[in-house]
């Protein structure tokens, strides 16, 4: 699924949770910042990384998140829009974009706890700049800029969420929240390119090579926490 379509369905999302809105009085905006730690792996890409001397994927990763999400006064539904990242010392670059849709099954002034699921689009990228194997360094020999792998992909996170507010300051709340999640990662293959120098800025445009296409294709599957700041802002 190409990014533009993505988008398009966020944007659809995001026009039924504001199209609600309007119906409404008042609603809320949530706007969360924190950190998430996924178990899920690639066992070929790691052994592959390992063989040429490069670091290995984390094995529990930690993506840092911004949320935003709203919540209409007189409906017990969650919209979000979540985009998160990870970007290791070394060579592996990977970013998230997630829409959510989650049920409000105890609501407190102070508490608030939620069922749900979230789709997205994630992206990962390793950079190649260290040993290479023979066929790799004959085609990186026909291009001016270090070769990277990449991949793409669907992913779905299924979950339950908790927010706590102890702190009130007129409409303004302020507290924490905390996240338990599956993530299904739905990978395309690993594709061997480069990026090319785009209108003067490295990294831009991404132009995948035919060959070699000794990448597997891995989904990965693994348990998610997620945890950081909540400021909640009730809107009339």
């Amino acid at each position: 699924m190409k990014l533009g379509g993505f988008l398009l369905l966020l944007l659809l999302t995001a026009t039924a949770a504001f199209s609600q809105t309007r119906e409404d009085s008042s609603f809320s905006l949530m706007f969360n910042t924190g950190v998430s730690f996924t178990h899920a792996t690639d066992p070929h890409i790691n052994r592959w990384l390992e063989k040429y001397g490069y670091p290995k994927e984390p094995h529990v990763p930690c993506n840092f998140n911004f949320e935003l999400a709203a919540m209409p006064s007189s409906s017990r539904l969650l919209y979000s829009v979540k985009l998160s990242s990870i970007k290791s010392d070394r060579n592996l670059t990977s970013f998230n974009v997630l829409g959510g849709l989650y049920y409000n099954l105890l609501g407190t002034e102070s508490f608030l706890l939620f069922a749900g699921a979230g789709a997205g689009y994630h992206n990962d990228i390793v950079r190649l700049n260290g040993q290479l194997p023979p066929e790799y360094q004959q085609l990186a020999a026909q291009y001016p800029f270090p070769l990277a792998l990449r991949r793409i992909g669907l992913f779905v996170e299924p979950g339950v969420r908790a927010f706590w507010y102890p702190v009130k300051i007129g409409s303004l709340q302020v507290g924490a929240y905390g996240g338990l999640g599956y993530d299904m990662y739905f990978n395309s293959h690993w594709r061997l390119g480069y990026y090319s120098n785009n209108h003067g800025r490295s990294g831009g445009h991404f132009k995948a090579l035919q060959k070699p296409s000794d990448q597997l294709k891995v989904s990965e599957y693994g348990v998610n926490f997620s945890a950081g700041l909540s400021f909640r802002v009730r809107l009339h």
